[in-house]
């Protein structure tokens, strides 16, 4: 597998000609010890641990860890692989994983396809409790353009593959209800059957270079059920401001413009992790409204509710927004962070173009929290959504609020 992507250039730094690139650096001087000041240290990424947040669930998506097989290889599904205590000391609450992408049988009609899905599917159960929730997510290439990540509200079986004269849906003696999808329409249905969500993976690069903008004009595409595209660091160009500002907020700001609601979810995009990896300066995560995380054996229909209707914010761990509203012609914030911040920006969109509001925040002192009030014409604006990036070049931002 890594062979094959070495095929391919995906550079993970990319620093266009003419550009100032810069990399921030801190210098932490101390008269304590190496390990108070290493405790010290620690603070500014809250040892390294996405911090609770009352009212919320983290949650982490798109990762290929070859789970099925790996329990498969194992002959239990007692066998813990090393991502679960990874993710679980990480402080992650949901990990919406990506199976069959490069492993297993994807494209298999049935007998295969089915068997590793089970597996997949009483594994996640298995190494699931009351506060981590592993939810059996995919990574399909089959009919939606790109690359895209599905979630349901529980495990559901499905092939890519439909025969001639085959149903959409079958009960099989063994899973029950089966999907057999053979086109869009018949994904789409699927997801309007089961409440499905979606969204394109790694969007204007890598195997989804040309999406989602190619299928900006489909029924699924403006379906509620496309829920928009991923946000991940790549490729990390330091001469932005922000995180994947050229390529990651420039989708999020065209599909708002282009019609409905559409959202970015967080997403890691790799493979193996080990306790001992370090992993939280890599990730990305999602903050979820949700009061209780449900079980593995429960519904997990108010996860996808939640990120449907926007109830979620984005961060790299550093910036936590506690809560934000649109009130009339009046965007409020509450805030919190570590290192010191740089600005925070009120974004708008009227349908064609994007313009912001940008308000300096270097007078702020480190490990500080405000209520942010700011004041815009609605007139006009079809939508605004709310971010705050700190000097370090770590941030947070909110979904898009359409305006009414």
């Amino acid at each position: 597998q890594a062979r094959s992507f070495a095929l391919g250039n995906f550079a993970l730094y990319n620093a266009p000609p003419g550009t100032w690139q810069r990399m921030a650096a801190y210098y932490y001087l101390s008269p304590e010890d190496a390990a108070a000041t290493q405790a010290a240290v620690l603070r500014f990424t809250h040892q390294d641990r996405f911090k609770p947040l009352s009212g919320y669930q983290v949650a982490v998506s798109h990762f290929h860890t070859h789970f099925s097989e790996q329990v498969a290889d194992a002959g239990s599904i007692d066998f813990q692989p090393p991502w679960v205590p990874t993710f679980r000391a990480l402080g992650i609450n949901i990990a919406m994983m990506s199976d069959f992408h490069s492993d297993g049988h994807p494209k298999d009609p049935g007998p295969v396809r089915l068997t590793e899905q089970h597996t997949y599917f009483e594994a996640g159960r298995r190494h699931s409790d009351r506060d981590f929730l592993i939810m059996p997510g995919e990574e399909p290439d089959a009919h939606f353009g790109g690359h895209y990540t599905m979630v349901f509200p529980r495990p559901v079986y499905w092939t890519h593959v439909r025969q001639p004269g085959q149903p959409l849906v079958e009960n099989h003696p063994q899973y029950g209800k089966v999907y057999h999808t053979g086109s869009p329409a018949d994904e789409l249905e699927m997801l309007r059957l089961e409440g499905g969500l979606v969204w394109q993976a790694h969007p204007r690069t890598k195997g989804s270079t040309s999406f989602p903008d190619a299928i900006r004009e489909t029924e699924y595409f403006r379906s509620e059920h496309y829920l928009g595209g991923a946000w991940q660091s790549l490729p990390v160009d330091l001469s932005e401001s922000r995180i994947c500002e050229a390529r990651c907020f420039s989708t999020l700001d065209d599909m708002n413009n282009w019609g409905a609601p559409k959202y970015l979810i967080a997403e890691g995009d790799t493979y193996a992790k080990y306790p001992d990896d370090e992993t939280y300066p890599q990730l990305l995560v999602n903050y979820v409204k949700l009061d209780r995380l449900p079980g593995p054996e429960q519904d997990w229909s108010p996860i996808l509710r939640a990120m449907r209707a926007g109830n979620f914010f984005l961060t790299s761990g550093e910036v936590l927004i506690r809560s934000s509203a649109v009130e009339g012609s009046v965007l409020t914030a509450e805030v919190e962070w570590t290192f010191p911040l740089e600005f925070v920006e009120l974004v708008w969109g009227d349908g064609q173009k994007v313009d912001r509001k940008l308000i300096p925040a270097t007078d702020r002192e480190p490990f500080g929290t405000h209520r942010f009030r700011i004041p815009f014409e609605a007139a006009g604006k079809k939508w605004v959504r709310f971010a705050a990036w700190d000097s370090a070049g770590n941030g947070a931002f909110t979904q898009p609020v359409h305006l009414k």
